[in-house]
């Protein structure tokens, strides 16, 4: 049985969906330069250049121009991006650039600013040595910066003289900020707020009430004729009247609490054993996983010295009982089976604690009926009955035309003013207890939801955490490749990384952002001046573990096309052909599932998830290799030396 339920938590989530509510790429119609700005700056730290491009681009053409503000600008024009990736405009832009940089006011960003342009003039020169001093001696927020964001532009022996710090940085960092406890967290789910299915409210109404009294009052009435004419026979009678009155309140009263806390245990036991039929659902796949998590939580938080099958049976009503109330609840089109996982969670969990704590069926100690109760009840009715046989004997006695249809009027009022009002009472205190319990529920679930949703946000990583654990695992990639193929980095020309979804992963994003996936298919293409090394592994990003490496080689000249396919809703593969093998199929972002998007327009993630993962820079070297072969090599201008 273990191995089942381990296998169902395996398959939760895979090809999950996760858009989590996020203000942090939000830009509003009417916002400042400076707002456009820090938007901007917060897209290049998450690895979207592109975006970061244009808003910070746009915040600058509005007037907002510093030093700091023009370096992140340098900054996202050569992110993930090499020189040869730049239009003749943008080359403008840049050289445009570097001639304002004495209207910058001398502090560190003016520094850094200055000293990117100097590496960029030293590169086509041949010798950056100079600005790579420079480089060092900038403060550390500055420095990191550029070797993070100018990675492919850097290369020959100015990237192999900054390799070993590069390498041993990513090393450090790659599992910083307690990564391996706090992954998970991202491709959890925001939870959907607690709910409790609401009580039934008091089903009397005011006729009710008015029918219980008029029977009453004509009970009475008849009681009153009766007694009255027995009394005229045998004035003795008068002590069964009394007899009989006082046993129809004690025995009333003693009745309708043992009536009321039988029907309740009786309702009780019902939602323990659980109710036939099970819930019915225009939304089966809703239901399903719902019933999947009851199945898992409830086998995995077993009561100490409990057998789970044994467990399981026990448990099987309660559990049908509360799985069927939320699917209820939270049974809406919008509403997926991962947002309420918590839910499930502490309902396994509570009733684990109070089979614990012995207060599984403390319905069977609230609503049992006690002896005396029973007693007094027996009691009663047996009072009352001799009364009431010796008064309709006297009755009778004196007055047998009169006497007989007021006997029947005597019982048949009596019964129905007795259920009326038992039905009036006990309504109302079934709608105060149901009320009590619901808002009971509510207070430990919302307890729970806080717990759950602040447990999440203080643990989910940010979307600059994601970013730079994702390029330190390409760092370390890229130096195993490296070190497999016995290069350095005199040896690339270029290189390219892509990062897609593997073949089963979870996935996220927050809004506007670009999709993260818990396993990627990362590939490194090194371009040399033999041909081009292509490395591929599954990153276990969520375990920060690299698979095994799938390695090929390939001439220029074997290079047939590459090929861009997008097709149904930001779906985009990339196929590569060569002449010597079939077309190989790269997914680089899937296509929207169900509602992931909401009512967001699926081009923006799309996009950024384009751009995030690399594509623009893989398919301009790949598109290059493909049109021009070797050629392609003189137009780069070889391996630097």
């Amino acid at each position: 049985m273990a191995g089942k339920f381990d296998n169902i938590a395996h398959t939760v989530g895979i090809q999950g969906s996760i858009v989590h509510e996020s203000n942090v790429y939000v830009v509003h119609p009417d916002a400042t330069p400076e707002q456009k700005y820090a938007v901007g700056v917060r897209y290049l730290h998450d690895g979207v250049p592109a975006e970061a491009r244009r808003l910070i681009g746009d915040a600058i053409a509005h007037g907002y121009e510093t030093g700091e503000v023009r370096f992140h600008w340098m900054l996202a024009m050569l992110s993930k991006r090499s020189l040869r990736d730049l239009s003749a405009q943008e080359q403008d832009q840049l050289e445009l650039a570097s001639r304002n940089l004495e209207s910058y006011l001398e502090n560190a960003w003016k520094r850094a600013l200055t000293t990117v342009f100097s590496l960029l003039t030293q590169l086509n020169a041949g010798d950056c040595s100079v600005a790579l001093k420079e480089l060092r001696k900038l403060p550390p927020e500055q420095r990191d910066k550029i070797l993070r964001h100018l990675d492919l532009v850097l290369t020959g022996g100015a990237k192999e003289s900054l390799w070993a710090e590069t390498k041993d940085m990513a090393e450090r960092l790659r599992m910083s900020n307690d990564r391996s406890n706090r992954v998970w967290a991202y491709f959890e789910p925001d939870p959907i707020g607690a709910r409790a299915r609401q009580p039934v409210d008091d089903q009397t109404v005011p006729g009710d009430r008015t029918r219980a009294v008029a029977w009453s009052v004509a009970t009475a009435a008849v009681f009153g004729f009766l007694g009255w004419t027995a009394v005229r026979q045998l004035p003795v009678v008068l002590i069964a009247c009394l007899a009989l009155a006082g046993a129809v309140y004690v025995g009333g009263r003693n009745w309708s609490e043992w009536r009321y806390r039988s029907r309740r245990l009786a309702a009780k036991e019902r939602d323990h054993v659980g109710r036939s039929g099970g819930e019915q659902s225009a939304e089966p796949g809703f239901v399903s996983r719902v019933s999947r998590d009851f199945e898992y939580y409830f086998s995995k938080y077993l009561p100490d010295g409990v057998e789970r099958q044994h467990w399981r049976s026990i448990t099987s009503g309660i559990r049908r009982t509360l799985r069927d109330e939320v699917v209820e609840i939270y049974r809406e089109s919008r509403t997926e089976a991962e947002r309420v996982k918590w839910l499930v969670r502490h309902l396994a969990s509570d009733v684990r604690t109070r089979w614990s704590q012995g207060t599984l069926h403390e319905h069977r100690v609230i609503y049992r009926v006690s002896s005396a109760t029973k007693a007094w009840c027996i009691a009663s009715f047996v009072t009352g009955g001799a009364a009431l046989l010796w008064l309709a004997f006297v009755a009778l006695q004196a007055d047998l035309w009169w006497s007989m249809p007021a006997l029947f009027a005597l019982v048949a009022g009596g019964r129905e003013a007795a259920l009326g009002w038992y039905w009036i009472v006990s309504e109302s205190r079934r709608a105060a207890e149901d009320r009590e319990e619901y808002e009971q529920r509510l207070r430990a679930r919302s307890s729970a939801y806080e717990q759950w949703k602040q447990k999440l946000d203080a643990t989910r990583p940010s979307e600059s955490e994601m970013e730079n654990w994702l390029t330190c695992d390409r760092t370390v990639l890229l130096d195993k490749a490296l070190r497999h193929y016995g290069l350095v980095w005199r040896d690339i020309i270029t290189h390219a990384f892509l990062s897609s979804p593997a073949k089963a992963y979870k996935r996220a994003r927050v809004r506007r952002g670009p999709w993260r996936y818990s396993k990627y298919d990362a590939r490194l293409f090194l371009i040399t001046q033999d041909g081009v090394r292509e490395v591929s592994t599954e990153l276990d990003f969520e375990h920060a573990a690299l698979g095994g490496q799938e390695r090929t080689n390939f001439r220029f000249d074997a290079v047939s096309s590459v090929h861009v396919v997008q097709s149904g809703t930001a779906d985009c593969k990339l196929e590569l052909t060569l002449f010597n093998g079939p077309s190989r199929n790269i997914r680089v972002v899937d296509a929207e599932l169900g509602g992931a998007a909401n009512s967001e327009s699926t081009d923006k993630p799309s996009e950024a998830s384009l751009d995030s993962a690399g594509f623009a820079h893989t398919l301009h070297i790949l598109e290059g290799i493909a049109a021009e072969g070797k050629n392609w090599i003189k137009a780069v201008g070889g391996p630097a030396r």
